[in-house]
């Protein structure tokens, strides 16, 4: 009983954040996007958490449609950015963005036809690559154990079941998905193992998941975070974005964290390396799509808001600029410890 209450007691304040919404208008479509510059409002404080990374723009994202918001994965495509929310609703935002407003259409990415006529499009969409092999677009499901792959010229979906994933628990799935520069891809679940010391599972795969052999493998973030997110770098070492929920202050913070896959070692969880914090007043939000971009001095990193259809939580847009070559080498990472 007692263990029930204090369950209890920690979820109500998540649920209040969640459920106590100022929900659209189910008729409403409209595709008008407003946006607010929220930079002049962040304080040095909270840039200088930020570490290596350079806060250089930071938009506050508005719209009437009732199937704006809620993103969770986030990619490049030509023209800018493409969000895709975990209702399975995409927002294509321009790379230029700017005060004032732009329109987008708003419709389901994942459309499943089926044989019998039928088609479905109520998909938890987490996760999102572009695979340049081929342009095809991958969508890691929650509560699935298959991946979506949309063909590059027709849009048509195909689920391509991931065996590896099959025991992986319910709203657990593959939060962060990521193709390598070598071609190898990997998953990383957001609460499987023990999560003590910050232990958390991913799977590596030799080529595409579910058409190519995968092992497991440990590693370790934050303790209390989970990964949400993931990009490589050129060079193979991996951005990771991490979340947690707490209860003082209650609300969201967020941490990205740096791996490198050349030090994998099946016999020990794989270490990473914390790069920044968004944290404060300012800056904390549910942070949980992330992409990288080429910028004029090095690389831009892209960070989008799952907003919840809360009234306590924004839909944000973040620019970071950073240089590569600036962060931690294999060898440096290896001589600090996993973080606690």
């Amino acid at each position: 009983m007692r263990r029930k209450l204090f369950t209890f007691l920690v979820l109500l304040p998540m649920a209040v954040l969640v459920w106590a919404t100022q929900r659209n208008d189910p008729f409403t479509f409209d595709r008008r996007v407003i946006v607010a510059d929220s930079l002049p409002g962040i304080p040095d404080a909270e840039r200088e958490q930020l570490g290596p990374f350079a806060l250089r723009q930071a938009w506050l994202l508005e719209a009437a449609d009732h199937r704006f918001g809620g993103y969770s994965a986030l990619v490049p495509q030509d023209g800018g950015l493409l969000a895709i929310s975990d209702r399975n609703r995409i927002l294509s935002i321009p790379a230029s963005v700017k005060p004032g407003a732009f329109l987008s259409a708003m419709p389901s990415l994942v459309v499943l036809h089926r044989p019998d006529g039928t088609t479905r499009i109520t998909f938890d969409t987490e996760s999102a690559v572009r695979d340049p092999s081929d342009g095809s677009l991958w969508i890691g499901l929650e509560d699935d154990w298959r991946v979506a792959r949309l063909d590059p010229r027709t849009g048509k979906t195909n689920l391509i079941p991931v065996n590896e994933t099959r025991d992986w628990p319910r709203n657990g799935g593959a939060e962060a998905m990521a193709r390598l520069p070598d071609g190898r891809w990997l998953m990383l679940c957001e609460s499987c193992g023990t999560g003590r010391g910050g232990l958390h599972l991913g799977l590596l795969f030799k080529g595409q998941p579910g058409l190519s052999t995968a092992r497991k493998f440990g590693f370790i973030v934050p303790t209390g975070f989970d990964p949400v997110d993931a990009v490589p770098l050129p060079d193979g070492r991996l951005l990771v974005l991490v979340r947690r929920f707490g209860l003082a202050p209650v609300g969201f913070s967020a941490r990205i964290v740096l791996a490198d896959l050349s030090q994998l070692d099946p016999r020990r969880p794989l270490p990473t390396v914390e790069l920044a914090r968004l944290e404060g007043p300012a800056l904390r939000e549910n942070w949980e799509g992330m992409a990288l971009t080429p910028d004029r001095d090095g690389l831009a990193l892209w960070l989008v808001t799952d907003a919840n259809a809360s009234t306590f939580q924004q839909t944000r847009l973040l620019k970071l600029a950073f240089d590569p070559a600036k962060l931690p080498s294999g060898q440096q990472m290896q001589q600090k410890p996993p973080i606690r």
